[in-house]
């Protein structure tokens, strides 16, 4: 297998391709978050005179609700509407290699824990918190079906 692709992503990509990778994370603290919050109001409203503890609780429970998005746009902010560096990506026999105009790296596929297509993107994870993110539009139909097919045979994706 030899693949070469070419792509820049955009900040709305970055945006959706970092959701979509802490997808988990996302849905942990929005039901803590919320769980917080009612618990918190509960708390208040059964506590009559000693509201202080559950106005605390609801109100960390919002930051629970709120703060992995905020973090996200706040970050998409500082960068501005400036394009990501164009990107030349490389999938062959011996795995993934990433270049760009500042730097060059790669991975052998042993090093990925997981690979999955996922809400438009490819996820190549090489841990909980790392991982390559590519859009699916940087693949036509036949390439893409080539790398399913490799990764497959190699009991590496995952459905």
């Amino acid at each position: 297998m030899h693949i070469l692709a070419n792509y820049t992503l955009t900040p709305d990509e970055a945006l959706r391709g970092t959701r979509t990778f802490k997808q988990l994370w996302y849905t942990v603290s929005m039901v803590a978050g919320a769980c917080l919050v009612l618990t918190g109001l509960g708390s208040v409203y059964l506590a009559g005179d000693q509201r202080g503890l559950g106005f605390i609780m609801a109100f960390n429970g919002l930051l629970f609700l709120i703060l992995p998005e905020a973090v996200l746009r706040w970050a998409r902010l500082r960068r501005g509407a400036q394009a990501y560096s164009p990107v030349e990506v490389l999938l062959d026999d011996e795995g993934l290699t990433l270049r760009t105009e500042a730097s060059e790296g790669g991975l052998a596929w042993a090093a990925f824990a997981q690979i999955q297509r996922l809400n438009g993107f490819w996820l190549f994870r090489i841990s909980r918190s790392q991982a390559v993110i590519i859009p699916e539009r940087v693949f036509d139909p036949a390439t893409a079906a080539e790398l399913e097919a490799f990764l497959r045979s190699r009991n590496q994706m995952q459905l």
